[in-house]
């Protein structure tokens, strides 16, 4: 029991740390953003907006719920503890907190490949206007969306979900003061599936797609290099730092999706990984904004001062 305890607090400081300093570096981001972008920028500053936003608001949700998720095998329900500040709200206000969390998550990969497909789509000089990058985002947005107003309805009160967890972990620690204990007992109902599917099957095709773009994008910039003026060649080359930095970025939600699935099938099993499922997810919004902070200049020079 006692290590049940131990473990929460660990992973409750854990995220009360990067979810703090990820809310400051994204409002930073936004705020450089917003009022240093230079003119050459101004059009790409409305995707890095956009991941601002969307990383400030999943670093928020991150500290107010602080969740650990039990999928365990060969059952139709799935449990979860709510460690965080929204326990004292009670149980819809944690349901809807997570489900906006997890649709922030869902976003922000979907907003990386935005980016990437953006950053190539110039090199051939396409003319692009801010509403239409507006647009698309929304375009990109709805699937998140939809799986942020609707996942949070299936969950259910203590009484239901806590025979299932004794049950299948009779030697855990249930009681109130741990957590809010709450779950889903039907994985089949449709806005789960879609929701679950649009968590986990999303991931790996979009980190190939990326993957993908970036080599085109560097086999151009290295193709083009020689004709490049000095200042253009050190932009594009600072460009490169940043599409490899940001190509590995989504590998924190590969590892989230993969050890979520290692769960549900029965290949992991214990607290510690039921607790790292989405302790590990919050390194993407803490880390995006410090690669436009250190890689743009403007942002950079202005944050130094």
């Amino acid at each position: 029991m006692s290590v049940d305890i131990e473990l929460t607090t660990t992973f409750r400081i854990l995220h009360a740390f990067f979810g703090g300093a990820g809310t400051i570096l994204n409002l930073i981001l936004l705020l450089l953003a917003l009022f240093q972008s230079p003119k050459v920028i101004r059009l790409y500053a409305t995707l890095i907006i956009n991941f601002a936003i969307t990383d400030l608001l999943a670093c928020l949700l991150d500290t107010f719920i602080e969740i650990r998720v039990l999928p365990y095998p060969n059952e139709d329900s799935m449990a979860h503890v709510m460690n965080g500040s929204c326990k004292y709200f009670g149980l819809t206000t944690c349901a809807v907190g997570f489900s906006l969390y997890l649709h922030t998550l869902t976003h922000s990969i979907w907003s990386l490949l935005i980016s990437f497909g953006y950053r190539y789509l110039i090199l051939f000089k396409i003319s692009l206007k801010r509403k239409t990058i507006i647009l698309v985002i929304l375009a990109f947005y709805f699937p998140s969306f939809l799986q942020g107003v609707t996942y949070w309805s299936n969950f259910v009160e203590r009484y239901e979900i806590l025979p299932i967890v004794r049950r299948v972990h009779p030697d855990y620690d249930f009681s109130e003061h741990i957590g809010l204990l709450t779950g889903i007992t039907d994985l089949y109902s449709p806005s789960v599936v879609y929701g679950m599917l649009h968590t986990t099957l999303q991931v790996t095709p979009v980190y190939i797609s990326i993957f993908i773009i970036r080599w085109k994008t560097v086999k151009i910039l290295t193709k083009n290099k020689e004709s490049m003026s000095k200042e253009t060649k050190a932009l594009h080359t600072q460009l490169l730092r940043v599409l490899t930095l940001q190509a590995v970025l989504p590998s924190t939600s590969f590892f989230t999706t993969y050890l979520f699935m290692g769960l549900k099938f029965g290949l992991l099993s214990g607290q510690i990984y039921e607790h790292l499922v989405f302790s590990i997810a919050i390194f993407l919004p803490v880390v995006s904004p410090i690669t436009y902070i250190v890689f743009i200049k403007p942002y950079r020079l202005f944050f130094i001062r």
